[in-house]
């Protein structure tokens, strides 16, 4: 029996070039914590069979492949994180000064995902955030990515068995899916009968793998797994931190760009963070046992942050309705060695109102506002939030 430590895990991204085109993952991401799952949604086969026992057998329903990644937002890697939320738009710059990759709301690009559990491999594709949650922890930005995706592959087994020397396909069992081999791509090494082969096709029928002529013996009902890569990780970025980042308010983007601009006038605030909902809709279609496209439905964010009390202003505006651009920028370090240029992360809400306001009494406090604001549309502006991120990875990437 073999056991494998959490800590030699890894979470590797890549971003496909079609929802249901799964990709070998090869950026490697630095991972907190991990939840993606699938929920296979059995349910107890309640038909009157002559029985006085609740069932005897469990029925499938449609199933959903959902859960969360949780990482340090480095400028590198956060560029992911937003392009699986929101629509990127063309980068612009260099090696030199540095790369700025714009995003606004709109569709994200679907991604491949590979978690490994020990020497094997979850392979989750047609990945969408449909959750975005930035916040700082101890000083760090950090990032909750709630996944939704089309499909997933781990395990099967196998549906003929495996007799010797010339072997040069599996056939994988359809009990829990049609097409059991989706998710797999040329390239991949699967294990099968205690050998490790490389894919070399992948049948569009979605139930038999290829690979070169082997010696398998292996039987009806063995296990294939995805194996596990071996991680390559780059220099490994700090995340932007608290310290450095700067808010600022104004009565529109603009002036509330100015104010973040400088600590003299932006807002003092002591924590902060974001959050950014898509609200997919997992949709099944004919032919399918998991959802078939991830539907954006209506898209809603809010900004929550903690200063402290100085005067009525906020309750004002609280009571009145007041409307508020917000802009905020994270500064990282620098790209070039004269110090003009750093990696940046600005993001800009341009139009913001105060759903929420309390200004807790706590024996030994300071008194603080507790801000929740609602980002809302900004109708002359035609947006609602944008963000640009300057980094020094090549827009390819993403």
């Amino acid at each position: 029996m073999s056991n494998f430590l959490a800590d030699s895990s890894y979470l590797a991204v890549k971003p496909q070039s079609a929802a249901a085109t799964p990709v070998i993952p090869t950026d490697f991401v630095p991972l907190i914590e991990e939840s993606i799952r699938v929920n296979a949604n059995y349910a107890a086969d309640r038909r009157m069979k002559g029985l006085s026992w609740k069932s005897d057998e469990l029925l499938k329903a449609n199933r959903t492949i959902e859960g969360d990644l949780r990482v340090y937002c480095d400028p590198d890697n956060l560029g992911h994180l937003l392009n699986m939320a929101f629509a990127k738009g063309s980068t612009t710059g260099d090696a030199t000064d540095g790369y700025t990759h714009p995003f606004t709301v709109g569709d994200g690009k679907h991604y491949s995902l590979e978690v490994s559990r020990g020497e094997f491999a979850t392979r989750i594709f047609g990945a969408r955030a449909d959750r975005l949650r930035i916040e700082f922890e101890e000083n760090k930005m950090a990032s909750v990515v709630s996944i939704k995706a089309l499909g997933q592959f781990q395990a099967a087994s196998l549906a003929v068995a495996l007799t010797g020397a010339g072997m040069t396909e599996v056939v994988l069992s359809t009990d829990y899916d049609l097409r059991p081999a989706d998710g797999l791509v040329v390239g991949d090494v699967i294990r099968v009968g205690g050998v490790d082969v490389t894919l070399t096709s992948v049948n569009a029928n979605g139930t038999t793998v290829g690979f070169a002529s082997t010696s398998i013996t292996a039987s009806v009902g063995d296990t294939v797994y995805l194996l596990a890569q071996t991680p390559s990780f780059s220099a490994l970025q700090e995340p932007f931190y608290m310290g450095n980042t700067l808010v600022g308010f104004g009565d529109d983007e603009s002036a509330a760009t100015t104010a973040a601009g400088a600590r003299a006038t932006a807002v003092p605030c002591y924590d902060l963070s974001t959050e950014f909902m898509q609200n997919l809709l997992d949709a099944p279609a004919s032919g399918a046992t998991g959802p078939s496209v991830l539907l954006n439905q209506t898209r809603e964010g809010a900004l929550e942050l903690r200063r402290l009390f100085e005067d009525p202003e906020q309750m004002q505006k609280y009571l009145e309705n007041k409307e508020t651009a917000v802009t905020l920028i994270a500064t990282g370090r620098h790209i070039k060695s004269d110090l003009t240029t750093s990696e940046l992360l600005t993001i800009k809400y341009f139009r913001t109102k105060l759903v929420d306001l309390e200004e807790p009494l706590n024996v030994g406090e300071y008194i603080y506002d507790a801000e929740t604001r609602e980002v809302l549309y900004d109708s002359s502006e035609a947006k609602a939030v944008t963000f640009a991120l300057v980094n020094r990875t090549a827009g390819g990437s993403y």
